[in-house]
């Protein structure tokens, strides 16, 4: 899989580990449950933490800056692919 300009670029967990780490990041644990949740150190999880967030960033300013979208409309895209998530 290529995850080049990914979030997941060089990182040493599988695709299935960070997806687990992420939905309890969704659920409200926090670091230390999920360190103690996925046997991951948390660090680990806090660096993942910090290099989704700067990733769903720059999306956004891109959605903002480079496709002209309001700040509404992004709220609301974003809300829509929530719900289209749950969906399938």
């Amino acid at each position: 899989m290529e995850t080049k300009g990914t979030p997941l670029y060089r990182k040493h967990l599988t695709e299935q580990q960070i997806t687990t780490i992420c939905k309890h990041l969704v659920e409200k644990n926090g670091i230390r449950s999920i360190e103690r949740l996925t046997g991951h150190h948390r660090d680990t999880i806090g660096n993942l933490l910090e290099d989704l967030a700067e990733h769903a960033a720059e999306v956004s300013d891109y959605l903002l800056q480079n496709i002209g979208l309001s700040q509404f409309e992004c709220d609301e895209l974003w809300s829509f692919v929530k719900k289209k998530r749950k969906d399938t």
